[in-house]
């Protein structure tokens, strides 16, 4: 699924909801295909998954999160939760940011 809807976002799909492409625009996570082949692959991976969670938080009608995330708030705690051996890192991650962000409130 990770997959699927990154291969949606890179080729500007219209199947994804328009407040996701919004949200994606804001936070600078529209990489062109070209940018992502001269990223390393673990580069890659972090902005798929980035993408993944923010598309499942915006299916989930997390909007206070989601008006409230920035890009460097992103990026450093995904650093910081895979600092951590969790079986399911994408659920992890996702429960770090509704965490951080509906306790900052």
């Amino acid at each position: 699924m990770i997959d699927y809807i990154f291969n949606l976002l890179i080729n500007k799909s219209e199947k994804l909801p328009k407040d996701f492409l919004n949200l994606v625009n804001r936070l600078e996570f529209d990489y062109q295909k070209e940018m992502l082949d001269s990223m390393n692959q673990e580069k890659v991976k972090m902005v798929k998954e980035i993408v993944y969670i923010l598309y499942r938080l915006t299916e989930e009608k997390e909007n206070k999160i989601l008006d409230e995330v920035k890009r460097d708030d992103l990026i450093n705690l995904y650093n910081n939760c895979k600092k951590y051996n969790t079986d399911n890192f994408i659920n992890y991650y996702k429960k770090s940011i509704i965490n951080k962000f509906s306790n900052s409130s």
